[in-house]
């Protein structure tokens, strides 16, 4: 394979990494977005003068969408990861770990601190509502 012909699969392999990790970025800021308004509305149900069976079931609601909205990017997070590992694999495949083209990925075990904020921000949001969620329904701790 000529040099030319790996520059261009460099150039692909790069974009597409480029567009996967815009795409976990898109995804959490979403998610942030939409649970900053879940729980200001979490905050206004609590602080509103309605019966307790009426809070209940709102609490409730606004608990288990923020539980899903979590959860659901979080599995927007792992495909992105999976394909980010799947295009890992394509590039040594075909371009060789002795390129002399820059990596558009970092080593293994900066690869792995790097996924790991967005899984802990989605983990630590369904804990935080599946403890409100719990709270909410007379369970203590």
């Amino acid at each position: 394979m000529s040099l030319e012909d790996q520059y261009r699969i460099v150039q692909a392999i790069s974009r597409q990494f480029e567009i996967e990790q815009g795409l976990i970025a898109s995804r959490l800021n979403w998610n942030l977005t939409f649970q900053g308004f879940m729980i200001a509305s979490y905050a206004l149900v609590a602080t509103a003068t309605t019966s307790d069976p009426a809070r209940f079931w709102i609490h409730g609601v606004i608990t288990l969408v923020g539980i899903l909205v979590a959860a659901s990017t979080w599995a927007g997070i792992e495909a992105s990861s999976r394909r980010t590992s799947a295009l890992r694999k394509h590039w040594f495949r075909v371009v060789g770990d002795d390129s002399p083209f820059p990596r558009p990925f970092s080593e293994r075990a900066g690869s792995l601190m790097g996924r790991l904020p967005p899984r802990f921000i989605c983990g630590s949001l369904i804990l935080m509502w599946t403890a409100l969620g719990a709270v909410g329904s007379g369970l203590s701790f």
